[in-house]
């Protein structure tokens, strides 16, 4: 085994265990927030941050400029999902189901994202600083014009994705090269 593979099977095992390092005491700061989201699927410009939404069934759900900073959205179904300009910063979207979501302008800095679904998602203009997309399907997906500076892409699909306008400086790419693209 190489040193990028045992590098990559750390960080994978560090981010599918990151959800059970948070103390307990981390809660929602507006829990009629999350039991308004979890009833109606109806919550824009909530606040949700440090949600707990693991496994939740939020398909089509409206989050548009959704406060969700360090929310657990682990195995979270949000196809269809609409997104726009939401706050998702450090949140932990592990095996997330995204697909076809709109989640134009959203705020993705150092969110995990590994084996999530993204196929067919709007994410142009999203930030995705230093996010962790290992394994991700971004299959199809609009990142035009999307910032992924330092983003972590190994083994990621980004088949028929938009990439048009995309900063991708310093992201680690699927083949694990460092890309230049973008920068100056």
């Amino acid at each position: 085994m190489n040193k990028q593979d045992m590098k990559f099977k750390i960080l994978a095992v560090a981010f599918l265990l990151a959800p059970f390092w948070f103390p307990s005491s981390l809660r929602a700061q507006n829990a009629e927030h999350v039991k308004q989201l979890l009833e109606t699927k109806k919550c824009p410009k909530c606040d949700l941050k440090n949600a707990s939404l693991i496994n939740a069934k939020l398909e089509g759900a409206i989050l548009t400029e959704a406060a969700l900073d360090r929310a657990n959205l682990f195995g979270a179904n949000l196809s269809q999902a609409k997104l726009n300009g939401a706050n998702l910063t450090n949140a932990y979207l592990t095996r997330t189901n995204l697909t076809s979501a709109d989640l134009t302008n959203v705020n993705l800095t150092e969110a995990n994202l590994f084996d999530a679904n993204l196929s067919s998602a709007n994410l142009t203009g999203a930030r995705l600083n230093n996010a962790y997309l290992s394994r991700a399907d971004l299959r199809g997906s609009n990142l035009r014009n999307a910032d992924l500076r330092g983003a972590y892409l190994i083994e990621a699909n980004l088949t028929d994705a938009n990439l048009q306008g995309a900063n991708l400086c310093g992201a680690i790419m699927p083949n694990g090269r460092q890309s230049r693209q973008g920068c100056n």
